[in-house]
């Protein structure tokens, strides 16, 4: 939702579409809506659309969000060269082409038909959208380190150390715990991970609150839309206790996220300071 927020209002479009002259007030977006109503901020759209959308066939859109997905977990050297702006620009392009002129095949294959040096930008650690996917369903979306939700791949050697990009060496990971782990070798980081067992638990437990505080949110918005919608009037009796049970469930929502922030951080510090201590010892072992 971020992509549609602008000050202290909701846009019904977003922020590629208005960068590209795309008018807000042609277009409607019932969700937008009912998040600026949720949360007291103004809805700049139209309440039915009159702008004529893209067509795109199924087939066309899950190539698009997988070129999408593929750019936001492309190496370090892909995201600094070409900036989210340049690439969503680009998009943009491509999709006014017929879908049959798109290029086929992983973000290699795109960018360097958009006249990018992939040799350059990309290195061995890079994966196609297949094994991609395929690694995600084989371990159902559960990180394999602390059990939460997980959508990163991961090398558990690094194929920096190894380089060693074969299934077998692939697992899953949750973004938190990708960047944990790091360039770390597997062995050394579930050894030292394992005492953390008791704070991933508490990570999981709370991944399941802010869930169900999440979907009770959302719940508790759809109320207010309904009742505001029917009333045509937002002080309609009810309201104002519904705005009150929705900000006591967004403070538990944001307590909750402060909870695993603070067990996140004490585990990132554990595991940092014992990999630190191991390396030393390593490098001194011959003195």
């Amino acid at each position: 939702m971020a992509d549609y927020i602008t000050d202290a209002a909701v846009q019904s479009v977003c922020v590629l579409c208005r960068r590209h002259g795309v008018a807000a007030a042609d277009f409607a977006n019932s969700a937008a809506q009912l998040f600026a109503q949720s949360t007291a901020l103004t809805y700049q759209g139209a309440a039915k659309t009159t702008g004529t959308p893209w067509q795109f066939t199924k087939t066309a859109r899950r190539q698009a969000e997988g070129i999408v997905d593929s750019y936001m977990a492309a190496p370090p050297a892909v995201l600094e060269n070409i900036t989210p702006e340049i690439f969503g620009n680009r998009l943009w392009r491509m999709l006014q082409t017929e879908h049959e002129t798109w290029p086929q095949g992983d973000l290699r294959v795109v960018l360097a038909s958009w006249g990018y040096p992939v040799e350059t930008l990309f290195n061995q650690n890079t994966l196609d959208l297949t094994t991609r996917q395929y690694i995600r369903e084989k371990y159902r979306h559960i990180c394999q380190y602390c059990g939460r939700y997980g959508n990163s791949v991961d090398h558990m050697d690094p194929v920096s150390h190894s380089g060693n990009n074969n299934i077998a060496n692939l697992t899953l990971a949750c973004a938190e715990c990708n960047q944990l782990k790091g360039d770390m070798p597997y062995a050394d980081f579930m050894r030292i991970d394992q005492t953390t067992a008791p704070l991933k638990a508490d990570l999981r437990r709370l991944e399941k609150t802010q869930k169900a505080l999440k979907q009770h949110l959302l719940d508790l918005q759809g109320q207010l839309a309904a009742l505001t919608h029917q009333a045509a009037d937002p002080t309609a009796p009810g309201a104002d206790a519904l705005r009150q049970k929705i900000k006591e469930n967004q403070d538990l929502v944001d307590q909750s996220r402060a909870d695993s922030m603070k067990i996140s951080q004490l585990r990132g510090r554990y595991v940092q300071s014992q990999w630190t201590v191991a390396q030393y010892r390593e490098e001194t072992r011959g003195w």
